[in-house]
């Protein structure tokens, strides 16, 4: 735990007043609880110039929180080294203390070192401005001990040792000259809570950004891990916090352009309140401004609690330009308190979610002089768990104002799309009512596997090539790498009850459809995010679908003709349906794993998906024109389609088969053309990739009517 500090020597003390001896200094105030109206502001700032008595690591002096016996002790110690070694011993005993000095111990020991009598020191003893200081009352004089030991409160507060001490140091002449300091302006948030008692602090040992933890009961070390992902590390520290058994883990994520995630997350078993702060100062700030996202209105399209999502979106921006000019950027979360849920199988296997309990703006900050504190609170109510995060960088996120002001507005509007629950294992995101386990409240959450992919930061980030967005896309693949750990594939950790209803099966499993977009997401742009292997994830998916025959994971249409079922449990033995967006996602991906390595059995199985489909082309087709969302295994179609993921994926189909077989082009142009004039007729609109695929394979006039979308549907 760190106090307040100080290592002034004698040698350097006596130098300093006889260097300052002719003028009375003005200088910027150094505490943001420490205005200029402060009865016993210069004093305190004289002894914390000389470093007699310091403040904390939190820009806070505590001017009226109680002295200690170990403040009082470093203190005094600084001051007394002629002094003979026995006259130490209090000084060696109590240095680490927390207890409360009275105001006759410390009569005691300033009226020894200094060599006083005891009525001097009551002379200039300013007992009563604990209470006074607020109305500013001067200070007046006490004729006896016992008037100061009854009338003033059992303990001294510190502002009394500052304004004691350094009168008797100006007595003694070892201050030459008293100062007077002009206060800097004071700037706090709004939610800025100063904590006027005395606290724990515990730095916390990250080279690139100094933290500080923060809390009301002790913080003690546990340990230190570190994570090479190959292209990013994680430096992950764990603390205990006080008496029962909560647990702080704050991770630094460092990707390769040196930006760094900070995670935070607060785990607290008992039924006790808790909180603990993450503070981080900086130093030469000319100048700071939040841009907070609430400028833009959440867009819900549901406000039902027990169904809508009820997270909004980061706090904000906060920018700082340096003395030299430079500016910095920090993107800021909020703090997420929820519950670990989970349900056990009989087969010992489980499902994890979250209940979301609140949503808490975390920051707030204090600044003076051209120093800024910013404060990130976790707080507990207990029997929790509560997340933060923060991204710093030493650059600009983002190339100006307006495009901070547009990626604001837009998740605004898509906000259910858009990540803002962060945490170092992955982002939580607003579950399906039919997911289990669900609270009562509806408010489960748990990691989406397509979620953790950043699709649309990704697209941004090659439109405006912004640092946020190539941050978010590396933290990305870290968070996919982590999640699926040793295994060889992505497995689903919720239970959808649709499944469980129609099959029986629950969490762990393989969803094609997920693994599909996350082996994609690595192949497109791993190479151009310089991270390692970028292809294996897709060989090993082309290798999961192609064994899925001998494993009976298929619907049979005609002898070499199937479908690959959409999910595989991972201890259960069962055959699901088969979507046409699945099937078409896993046949895309092993057209491409064929052209990567030139696998035959890849090209096999691909014909024999599209065999399938051409064989029961008329099938697919609803009478609405729409086309069907799945094939159960007793080859009946059921189901309402997306309304343009599979448009999509016919598009990507046929531009895969232009490379390879074109004889099937005439059916995959006939579902193409149907599922466009569906969304025409309706006017549901399309994306980009429908516009674009389109116009490539020369069906441009197919596009169907309705606005652009940003998302497919």
């Amino acid at each position: 735990m760190n106090k307040w500090m100080v290592s002034l020597s004698w040698a350097a003390l006596i130098c300093f007043c006889s260097f300052h001896s002719a003028y009375a200094q003005t200088a910027a105030a150094s505490y943001t609880d420490l205005p200029g109206s402060y009865w016993a502001k210069n004093e305190i700032l004289q002894l914390n110039e000389l470093d007699i008595l310091s403040g904390s690591m939190d820009m806070q002096f505590r001017p009226d929180a109680p002295l200690t016996k170990g403040q009082a002790a470093m203190a005094l110690s600084k001051i007394s080294p002629s002094k003979p070694a026995a006259e130490y011993a209090w000084l060696q005993t109590e240095q680490n203390s927390d207890e409360p000095i009275t105001h006759k111990q410390l009569l005691d020991e300033l009226a020894t070192k200094f060599e006083t009598d005891f009525a001097h020191l009551i002379s200039i003893w300013p007992s009563r401005l604990e209470q006074a200081a607020i109305n500013n009352i001067s200070i007046f004089t006490i004729n006896s001990a016992e008037d100061i030991l009854r009338k003033s409160s059992p303990t001294v507060s510190r502002a009394v040792f500052a304004n004691v001490l350094h009168r008797l140091l100006l007595d003694a002449g070892y201050i030459k000259e008293a100062k007077s300091y002009a206060a800097s302006t004071i700037e706090t948030s709004k939610n800025y809570i100063p904590m006027k008692h005395s606290v724990h602090l515990e730095e916390v040992p990250f080279s690139l950004h100094t933290l500080y933890l923060r809390a009301e009961e002790s913080i003690r070390f546990k340990s230190q891990t570190e994570i090479d992902h190959g292209f990013a590390r994680d430096y992950i520290y764990t603390y205990t916090v006080g008496r029962s058994a909560a647990e702080m883990e704050v991770t630094f994520r460092v990707l390769p352009n040196q930006d760094t995630f900070v995670f935070s997350k607060l785990t607290n078993p008992s039924g006790f309140p808790l909180t603990v702060d993450i503070l981080q100062e900086e130093k030469d700030v000319a100048y700071f401004d939040l841009y907070r996202y609430d400028r833009y209105p959440l867009q819900r399209e549901n406000t039902d609690l027990t169904d809508a999502d009820m997270t909004s979106y980061p706090t904000g921006v906060l920018r700082f330009i340096r003395n030299d000019g430079t500016v910095e950027e920090r993107m800021v979360g909020q703090s997420y308190l929820s519950k670990q849920l989970s349900m056990r199988y009989d087969n010992g296997e489980q499902s994890f979610t979250r209940e979301l309990l609140d949503e808490q703006e975390a920051l707030s900050y204090a600044s003076t002089g051209d120093s800024l504190l910013s404060v990130y609170t976790l707080r507990s109510r207990g029997k929790d768990i509560v997340d933060q995060w923060y991204l710093n960088s030493h650059h600009q996120l983002f190339n100006s104002k307006k495009s901070i002001y547009a990626w604001m507005r837009e998740t605004g509007q898509n906000h259910k799309k858009r990540n803002n629950w962060y945490t170092a294992d992955g982002p939580y995101n607003k579950l399906a009512d039919s997911t289990e386990p669900m609270p009562k409240s509806g408010q489960g959450y748990g990691r989406t596997l397509l979620m953790l992919k950043e699709d649309r930061a990704l697209t941004l980030y090659h439109e405006k090539e912004e640092r946020y967005f190539e941050d978010l896309v590396y933290n990305a693949f870290v968070n996919l790498k982590s999640f699926k750990k040793d295994k060889a594939y992505w497995e689903t950790e919720v239970t959808s009850t649709y499944l469980k209803d129609l099959y029986g099966i629950h969490a762990p499993f393989i969803d094609t459809r997920f693994n599909e977009q996350i082996a994609l997401f690595y192949y497109d742009i791993g190479r151009e995010f310089e991270i390692p292997e970028a292809n294996e994830p897709l060989r090993d998916y082309a290798d999961l679908l192609v064994s899925q025959e001998d494993k009976g994971n298929i619907i049979t249409v005609k002898t070499y003709a199937y479908y690959i079922a959409d999910y595989f449990p991972i201890n259960q033995e069962v055959t699901t349906h088969a979507s046409m967006n699945h099937a078409l996602g896993g046949m895309n991906i092993l057209l491409m794993a064929y052209q990567e390595f030139q696998d035959p059995r890849y090209l096999r199985t691909a014909r024999r998906i599209q065999q399938a489909i051409a064989y029961q082309q008329d099938n697919w087709i609803r009478d609405n024109g729409d086309i069907w969302y799945r094939i159960s295994p007793d080859l009946t179609f059921k189901g309402d389609d997306y309304k343009h993921l599979t448009l999509e994926d016919l598009i990507d189909s046929y531009q895969l088969w232009q490379q390879f077989d074109p004889v099937y082009l005439p059916y995959l142009k006939q579902l193409i053309i149907t599922k466009a004039t569906f969304l025409s007729n309706e006017n549901l609109g399309y994306t980009p990739k429908i516009k674009d695929g389109l116009e490539q394979i020369g069906l441009s006039e197919y596009l169907p009517k309705g606005d652009e979308v940003t998302d497919a549907l």
